[in-house]
């Protein structure tokens, strides 16, 4: 039988009743969070951060009336930038680690610090963490939970800026003064590592008998996507899968199927690689 119970009066505050649950099983909101949350070898921001410097997010203030693709010239620096949504920061984090962002898992690329809208930010190794959607949540403003938000940036300060810094901190980027280790209760932080078969550097388009990216292959890649009516969303999606890399998932089996049908032409007539495919996507901005 179904029971139901009347309710007047005030509702519970969600997070505060989801920190309860926490805390009767044993574990801290903060302990749950940090528990199935990654961030990357401090190595591998050192060796290249930002992973796109060229690349910034959408910002009605920052770029008002700019759109994804268009360009515009960031006013930090005076740097030309092409306008994004998060595309470039999950290619970011594919690229630094090795994983690309596994789509309808209940996980997303999150900036630590913010400031998506700058381009030595967006795209920056030391800004990007892959948390679930329900802890991710908590360090937005609409929902803030203040000491996750101040604990994954502490996270992010001991990593990359303590001891031997990763590059300059910005003056957004600051110790929190946070005892993470103490919050953490012996806890780890989860780097996400490249698999020791992984290639640690993308092919590029331009080489040794491969034509510049302005020429012939990349006017063909356009007329055979054209002709296979296929998104380039597609396109990068069969790339990937065809490399044996994560990606996104397909809307059906028979789209999948003509997605790598393509990437399958491209290669025949163009003699690039799958790798080389999805580098030129890269390129280009597709």
């Amino acid at each position: 039988m179904l029971y139901i119970q009347l309710h007047q009066g005030e509702l519970s505050h969600p997070i505060s009743t989801l920190e309860e649950y926490f805390r009767r099983g044993g574990v801290t909101i903060i302990q749950a969070a940090f528990g199935h949350s990654y961030f990357i070898h401090p190595d591998s921001v050192r060796e290249k951060t930002p992973y796109f410097p060229e690349r910034a997010r959408f910002s009605r203030q920052h770029y008002p009336g700019a759109i994804k693709g268009q360009k515009a010239v960031w006013a930090g620096d005076g740097r030309e930038v092409v306008i994004d949504d998060n595309q470039h920061a999950q290619l970011a984090w594919g690229r630094y680690t090795g994983h690309g962002l596994a789509r309808g898992t209940g996980y997303s690329i999150r900036h630590i610090w913010g400031h998506p809208w700058d381009p030595d930010a967006f795209t920056a190794g030391w800004n990007l963490c892959y948390m679930p959607f329900w802890a991710g949540m908590l360090t937005e403003e609409q929902n803030l939970h203040e000491e996750l938000e101040q604990a994954v940036r502490q996270a992010s300060w001991d990593l990359y800026f303590r001891d031997n810094p990763v590059c300059p901190p910005p003056d957004f980027v600051k110790d929190t003064g946070m005892d993470l280790s103490s919050l953490l209760a012996g806890q780890p932080l989860l780097i996400l590592e490249r698999e020791p078969s992984a290639p640690t550097k993308r092919t590029h388009i331009s080489g040794p008998n491969l034509p510049d990216t302005g020429g012939g292959k990349v006017q063909r890649v356009k007329e055979i996507r054209s002709q296979s009516h296929q998104s380039w969303s597609n396109i990068r999606k069969a790339a990937r899968a065809l490399q044996g890399l994560e990606h996104g998932p397909f809307g059906t089996h028979n789209v999948e199927n003509s997605a790598k049908s393509c990437v399958r032409k491209i290669h025949s007539e163009t003699a690039l690689t799958f790798a080389q495919i999805e580098s030129l996507l890269d390129e280009q901005g597709w």
